[in-house]
């Protein structure tokens, strides 16, 4: 059951017609979508999403910032880019090539590409409007995991030169236009793209991505009951209530089914649990926050309260909130102090920042379990 997967093709079609660049109904900024890891939002960008803004006649472009860590934001955006004019430029005429630029930069990043014979750099919104002009499409990038952008220069000056691309591909007469969708683990870590008028795309909004719902449900329990005893099927209410417990996680719904299915008491034991034993399904989710909480200095508890209350608008230097740090831990309490503290629970990695001033909890569900404990 680890490859099991339930297409959500019109939650695709509606963010395809929600980043169309129409200038009453489309979102002029692109799309930001936020979304607990390990709820499948990945999955469906890659399996629902760019299929379909294929089908919908854009080429498209997929990043994942999460996936090699120790690589710099902007160079795996620049990566990305180069590589779609790379395979577009080895695929024509070598008189065309020649007008192939042999690099793609932003800020102190160059790609070099591979097929080009040309000499001169291009941008990143040179690169993508020869995109959209060798293909004669509509171009779509997909930026996941985007907050990781943040955390370097080259990764911000991405991010803006994305921002005058798409204010130059979307507001000329003619020619091709250009779609963004970014997304991100939570809605505090997208913050830093739009809460202020120094960052990117102030003003745009950020969406809470839909959850796997009742019909990936239904799929999976009728799988599993197709493969279980007739007297060892699972009630779809049970799982729903699982499910929820479990923060949406399909990875770890199917851990406790198999476990339950094939346990002692049967599926049936799923609804004892659901009933009697709902905190050990939660649990399950927060043992590695419990873990690493007891690792903590009381001030560094301290500081993770306050940022779990005050979310994006936590200013921990702030005299007020210096002020509420010491109450709460009962001595005066210095920014030097708070500092230390605060690169302590980054070096954990339980708080996330990537500089600017922001900050936020690495996992959003730490913030439940401190609330719920």
């Amino acid at each position: 059951m680890s490859d099991f997967y339930v297409p959500r093709r019109d939650l695709a079609q509606a963010i395809i017609d929600r980043i169309r660049p129409d200038p009453i109904l489309g979102n002029h900024s692109g799309l930001f979508l936020a979304a607990p890891r390990r709820t499948g939002k990945s999955t469906f960008l890659r399996r629902d999403l760019m299929p379909l803004l294929e089908e919908a006649g854009n080429v498209t472009i997929y990043v994942d910032l999460w996936a090699d860590r120790d690589a710099d934001p902007g160079r795996l955006i620049a990566d990305a880019i180069a590589a779609k004019l790379d395979s577009l430029s080895s695929r024509i005429a070598k008189a065309a090539r020649a007008l192939t630029p042999k690099s793609v930069t932003v800020g102190g990043v160059e790609v070099v590409l591979d097929s080009a014979s040309g000499g001169r750099t291009a941008t990143l919104g040179q690169a993508l409007s020869m995109i959209g002009e060798r293909t004669g499409r509509d171009v779509a990038l997909v930026i996941d995991e985007a907050q990781h952008a943040l955390s370097s220069t080259a990764g911000l000056d991405a991010i803006f030169a994305l921002k005058a691309a798409r204010d130059e591909m979307n507001q000329r007469s003619t020619g091709q236009r250009l779609s963004l969708v970014f997304t991100g683990s939570h809605r505090d870590k997208l913050a830093g793209f739009v809460r202020s008028h120094r960052d990117p795309f102030y003003g745009a909004e950020v969406t809470d991505f839909p959850k796997l719902g009742r019909p990936y449900l239904q799929a999976l329990v009728g799988a599993l009951n197709e493969r279980l005893a007739r007297d060892n099927q699972l009630d779809l209410d049970d799982v729903e209530q699982a499910f929820a417990l479990l923060g949406h996680q399909p990875e770890l719904l199917q851990r406790v089914l198999k476990d339950h299915a094939m346990g002692e008491q049967g599926s049936h034991g799923l609804h004892r649990t659901v009933r009697d034993r709902a905190d050990d399904l939660r649990q399950l989710r927060w043992d590695q926050h419990r873990s690493d909480y007891g690792t903590l200095s009381d001030l560094q508890k301290v500081v993770l309260s306050l940022l779990c209350d005050e979310g994006p608008a936590f200013a921990p230097f702030a005299e007020a909130t210096l002020a509420r740090m010491s109450t709460r831990a009962d001595r005066a309490v210095s920014a030097p102090d708070v500092q230390k503290a605060l690169n302590a629970l980054r070096d954990k990695s339980i708080v996330w920042s990537p500089g600017r001033g922001l900050y936020a909890l690495e996992d959003q569900d730490m913030r439940e379990w401190l609330l719920t404990d």
